[in-house]
């Protein structure tokens, strides 16, 4: 689900559960100096009840970026991670994306999960490889809470697919985007039963 445009700019800081705000907050200062221009446009989606609002592209200096994520730790360092797969520069997004990979905690779900639905196939096949590894639990109950997004995610999936992908992925089910939307619906199944 999209939610309209932001005034002035969208706050980075709502695209996290109010418990990790204190540390959102200390990214988002970390990195936003000299941001090219700021984000206002964000997707939303629940997580445990709560509505999280992320920006949907970030333009930060990518150097400033690449430090915070070296020099942080912790919950920090994931939002920096987190922050940087909204990044406009698809290595970058890339890197944090590997960042991510294997981390289990929920609220990073939608940064990983959004990234299946974009054009960079090489990163799209990085989430369809690190998808497997999350907890079937996990994402039945995110799968469960954004049936809306998660709609909007299989539109977008099926479009790049359909746009750039074809040829080198003649049966859309292989397509990674496709195996990503897959893990998730098999969860799903695998919880109900």
């Amino acid at each position: 689900m999209c939610l309209p445009d932001c005034e002035g700019r969208c706050d980075e800081t709502m695209g996290f559960p109010s418990r990790l705000r204190a540390a959102a907050r200390d990214a988002v200062t970390a990195v936003a100096t000299g941001e090219l221009q700021p984000s206002r446009h964000v997707f939303q989606v629940n997580l445990h009840g709560e509505a999280l609002c992320i920006p949907d592209r970030l333009y930060y200096n990518p150097d400033l970026l690449r430090r915070a994520l070296c020099t942080s730790r912790g919950d920090t360092r994931l939002v920096v991670a987190c922050l940087g797969t909204r990044h406009h520069d698809g290595y970058l997004r890339q890197e944090c994306l590997r960042a991510l990979l294997g981390g289990d905690e929920p609220w990073l779900l939608p940064y990983l999960l959004q990234l299946a639905g974009e054009y960079v196939v090489e990163i799209v096949e990085d989430v369809a490889e690190g998808i497997g590894r999350c907890d079937a639990a996990m994402l039945a109950d995110f799968a469960a809470g954004n049936t809306d997004y998660l709609a909007t995610l299989a539109r977008r999936v099926t479009s790049y697919w359909s746009c750039y992908h074809r040829q080198a992925y003649p049966d859309r089910r292989d397509y990674p985007g496709t195996e990503v939307l897959a893990v998730l619906q098999r969860a799903g199944d695998r919880c109900k039963t």
